[in-house]
């Protein structure tokens, strides 16, 4: 049984398919066509990635073992100003080709979160940016400029809301292919 998935990486330019059949993968990108052998994937990383316009956007990417990359994420973009999240579509074609995956390949890693130095930076710059915040709403109410307290109470509550699932989500760690981590899978409408 082949399983299909299409999405649009970006607001301009075509559509990716992605088609799965047995330990084969063919992607399509419109200007050209590939298949990828599953037995040469190295390793599968799943990430969270803030979007948009608020849109939470799942990620998963294929290291095949010459190097090259390739990915493909839960939302679809439908024109410049228009993107749709693919949630049941994501997860039935992750899954499946984890298990592609998995059966072909048995030593391919599979990764969640980000690289242990690149979420080590992320956690660190985002924990120091809000004792930034919270010194700047300390000392604007020494002053009694309450005006800049809420503003700077504002900012970091926003920071707060935008950064701490990024950092939260995407720790680095390992996960069986077979149980995918369900905070890096969209959530069925």
């Amino acid at each position: 049984m082949a399983h299909t998935y299409t999405h649009s990486p970006r607001p301009v330019g075509g559509p990716i398919s992605f088609t799965l059949k047995g330990d084969r993968l063919t992607v399509d990108s419109g200007r050209k066509v590939q298949e990828v052998r599953l037995g040469a994937v190295e390793a599968v990383r799943m990430t969270y990635e803030p979007g948009r316009f608020g849109q939470k956007v799942y990620r998963t990417r294929i290291r095949m073992t010459d190097g090259k990359t390739f990915a493909f994420s839960s939302l679809t973009w439908r024109s410049l100003v228009e993107a749709k999240s693919q949630p049941e579509e994501y997860r039935s074609f992750a899954r499946a080709l984890f298990s592609a995956i998995a059966a072909a390949n048995p030593q391919a890693r599979f990764l969640a979160g980000k690289s242990g130095p690149l979420w080590l930076v992320t956690a660190v710059l985002t924990g120091a940016s809000l004792l930034a915040m919270a010194y700047l709403v300390w000392r604007a109410l020494q002053m009694n400029a309450t005006g800049i307290a809420l503003l700077g109470g504002l900012f970091a509550l926003m920071g707060i809301w935008q950064l701490e699932p990024l950092v939260r989500l995407n720790r680095p760690r390992s996960f069986d292919p077979a149980a995918p981590p369900e905070e890096l899978m969209p959530q069925e409408a």
